[in-house]
């Protein structure tokens, strides 16, 4: 089941994800700072007795500082729990996250939702490439200099 993550669930997912992301970075800095801005949004998967499974962040931002600048969409993070992989969550909240992007997209011209994803991370690239995301760039590269690859999702 997926539900809106409170500010109460915010240990659960740094702590998440910082495991999740260890290769590519300190996430138990990035994700509370992610957290904090007022246009990211955040959903647990969660089991029968309120467990967290996995979660997906989202964020909304104009791409520069500019006012009239194009409001971009960004997968922030999408994770799930190793004991529940390969179950289809991931693909269910990844559903979830381009059902929202798409219900605001007309209203704040947003035109795709973005990602970056680990090179090496095949399984998640294959996600990705089944829900329409397309790579656009080969030379991203995370903070400790893992290769990734930026992927876009038309979305009007």
């Amino acid at each position: 089941m997926i539900r809106r993550a409170e500010a109460s669930d915010h240990p659960w997912i740094i702590a998440t994800g910082a495991d999740a992301y260890r290769d590519l970075g300190d996430y138990t800095r990035i994700l509370p700072s992610w957290l904090e801005q007022p246009g990211v949004l955040a959903w647990i998967d969660h089991d029968l007795q309120g467990r967290g499974r996995a979660f997906a962040m989202l964020g909304f931002y104009l791409e520069s500082p500019n006012p009239s600048a194009e409001v971009v969409a960004d997968l922030l993070a999408l994770a799930v729990l190793p004991a529940f992989q390969r179950r289809g969550i991931g693909s269910k909240l990844l559903t979830h996250v381009i059902e929202v992007s798409e219900r605001v997209a007309p209203s704040s011209r947003i035109a795709a939702l973005r990602l970056t994803v680990a090179e090496t991370n095949t399984s998640a690239q294959r996600l990705y490439a089944r829900a329409g995301f397309r790579v656009v760039d080969g030379s991203a590269v995370y903070d400790r200099g893992q290769r990734a690859l930026r992927m876009v999702r038309p979305l009007l």
